[in-house]
């Protein structure tokens, strides 16, 4: 059940989830709706910066993501592949903003 009230928080805020709650039969407070969307609203990253880093240079490079809004290193992808980034971007819907450098062959 905590997991479906931490959904519903996510999904559509404190008061609107403590009454979507109550009509599929899960009551919970309002207040731990909102807290919980609260909290996992805040620790997903919104704004992330896409760049290329050289693993060795000039010999093996790969794709940083960088949470841009908490000034944080999230994830170094294994390559430059743009399928691979999409595929990355599909897993963490929160993600409004995408700032990346503007070398053709880097990743998107």
């Amino acid at each position: 059940m905590a997991k479906a009230s931490h959904a519903i928080g996510f999904a559509v805020g404190g008061e609107p989830g403590f009454r979507l709650s109550h009509k599929l039969a899960m009551p919970v407070s309002g207040h731990a709706v909102a807290h919980d969307s609260g909290r996992r609203v805040r620790a997903a990253p919104r704004v992330v910066g896409i760049d290329d880093r050289a693993w060795r240079k000039g010999q093996r490079y790969c794709t940083i993501i960088c949470d841009l809004g908490r000034g944080r290193i999230l994830e170094l992808l294994p390559d430059r592949n743009a399928d691979t980034v999409a595929s990355w971007l599909e897993r963490h819907p929160g993600i409004e903003i995408v700032a990346r450098d503007r070398d053709q062959g880097s990743a998107p």
